[in-house]
């Protein structure tokens, strides 16, 4: 049995998608504060929190592909300028506020920019093919975790050195950063966004919601969670804090995955769940539907703003400054709510940055 659909009216928004998206910038705002703020070593239930944010929001992003693909029609030639205008964000962001080289490594913002076209061609497969290509990634994985070797520390290059003539790595060592040893590796991240994308071409039909609430469905997603923490639990892997960052997929090992893929639709059913109970969750649902623009200037705010401080709090102290963080990207959300309100067909790059 499968989930029966619930149908919505045009314009077509999902609102489980955008509390979704919401948890995962907010989760990330706080993964993010970490390293500059809060004295170490952090307590596990925040480490777990921080690693819930970045799979979901590379999840989520693979699934917007198949919205695109399915229902609105775009062609391969949106999801590449889409997916360019992520990367130029990404190499922005590590110019301007982290001060570094961009593209020597493989960064969340890199990874889904290559996930939006790679996701379009891989819903172009019939399922066999799409089933291979993901299998593919996944056994890979540990293979090349063991022949490229893992560090645990993605290349972070200062910009000011390299302009002065410092020599930048070797080709080979980038190219490592970027299959699998960097912050969001293709190995075995781009597994995650084509998850994402098969589950939004199964959820989204005909301009209507397939809901996740479903006994079976519930069954299998949390079978799926539950032995997922107990496969990590007994095979943890290293778990590094590179440069101070909390989560615990630095290496992704497949215990990790399995278990994330588990949470991520039991949070799909809670969030279906919700909405169907009447609550008001509309601060969240404005927050995720500008998830890009938050996490951008999220970025600049903890760089330019909070790093030079050099500050170092308890974590009462730390979860203050963090709430007041929330509810600074909360009011941000809403203002640029009211723009795309105001605005009459933006352009493209616009749309990209504030959301549709």
């Amino acid at each position: 049995m499968i989930p029966s659909p619930t149908w919505t009216v045009v314009p077509f928004r999902d609102r489980s998608v955008d509390l979704l998206r919401s948890l995962a910038i907010t989760l990330m705002a706080g993964a993010n504060l970490v390293p500059f703020l809060l004295i170490l070593p952090a307590p596990f239930w925040l480490r777990v929190m921080a690693s819930v944010a970045a799979p979901l929001f590379i999840f989520l992003s693979g699934m917007m592909v198949a919205l695109s693909f399915r229902m609105k029609k775009h062609a391969s030639s949106y999801f590449v300028c889409r997916g360019g205008i992520v990367i130029l964000l990404g190499a922005l962001l590590d110019l301007l506020a982290r001060g570094v080289v961009p593209f020597m490594d493989c960064d969340v913002l890199y990874l889904i920019g290559i996930s939006l076209p790679l996701s379009y061609l891989f819903l172009k497969m019939d399922m066999h093919g799409r089933i291979l290509v993901f299998l593919s990634i996944i056994v890979l994985t540990p293979f090349m975790q063991v022949f490229f070797g893992y560090s645990g520390l993605p290349l972070q290059i200062p910009l000011i050195p390299v302009l002065s003539g410092t020599a930048l790595p070797a080709g080979n060592d980038i190219l490592s950063q970027w299959l699998i040893e960097g912050w969001f590796p293709l190995f075995p991240w781009l597994a995650v966004a084509l998850l994402g994308a098969q589950t939004g071409s199964f959820r989204w039909q005909e301009n209507g919601i397939r809901s996740f609430v479903d006994r079976n469905f519930a069954l299998l997603a949390g079978g799926a969670l539950v032995t997922g923490v107990l496969l990590w639990y007994l095979l943890p892997g290293p778990a590094f804090t590179p440069y101070g960052y909390v989560e615990l997929f630095y290496p992704p090992t497949l215990e990790f995955l399995l278990c994330i893929t588990g949470l991520i639709f039991c949070l799909f059913i809670i969030a279906d769940w919700l909405l169907t109970t009447g609550w008001t969750l509309e601060p969240l649902q404005v927050l995720g539907q500008c998830s890009l623009a938050v996490y951008v200037v999220h970025t600049f705010v903890i760089e330019l703003c909070v790093q030079p401080l050099q500050l170092r709090v308890s974590l009462p102290f730390y979860l203050v400054a963090y709430l007041v963080l929330i509810a600074g990207m909360t009011l941000l959300a809403y203002g640029i709510r009211h723009l795309r309100l105001r605005l009459d067909n933006p352009p493209f790059v616009t749309r990209v940055f504030i959301g549709g």
